[in-house]
């Protein structure tokens, strides 16, 4: 069986994937998914990196899952860890030398009118 290694996108935690680590489980798997040091403003890639393959340790059939942001993460933990498997979901892909800040620009995201997406929110 393999071991999945969940690793969340911006602004949120570890916790996120709890629905899919219980399926994985489930049939077997393993399930490592742990909370990146979001809240270190001096903590970048390596750091985030460094606390997965960290929580990794030494499983073995290790499957990488990155999610949006995570996504920046993900590949370097695969030059740290034995991977069989890179999944990205839903990534956040930078061309080559984009940061995560940059990111948003060099995307033109920080250009896009998004007002009239935006959900009204419902005051009860």
């Amino acid at each position: 069986m393999a071991t999945y290694v969940l690793i969340h996108g911006a602004g949120d935690v570890g916790w996120y994937w709890h629905l899919l680590e219980a399926e994985l489980r489930a049939r077997g798997h393993d399930t490592v998914a742990p909370d990146l040091p979001c809240e270190d403003d001096a903590a970048g890639l390596p750091e985030y990196a460094n606390s997965v393959a960290d929580a990794v340790s030494d499983r073995q059939h290790v499957v990488v899952v990155g999610q949006s942001l995570g996504c920046f993460t993900a590949p370097l933990v695969c030059e740290q860890v034995a991977v069989d498997l890179l999944i990205l979901l839903a990534p956040m892909i930078p061309a080559p030398g984009d940061s995560p800040a940059s990111y948003w620009v060099s995307t033109g995201y920080d250009r896009e009118d998004r007002e009239h997406y935006d959900d009204p929110i419902d005051v009860f």
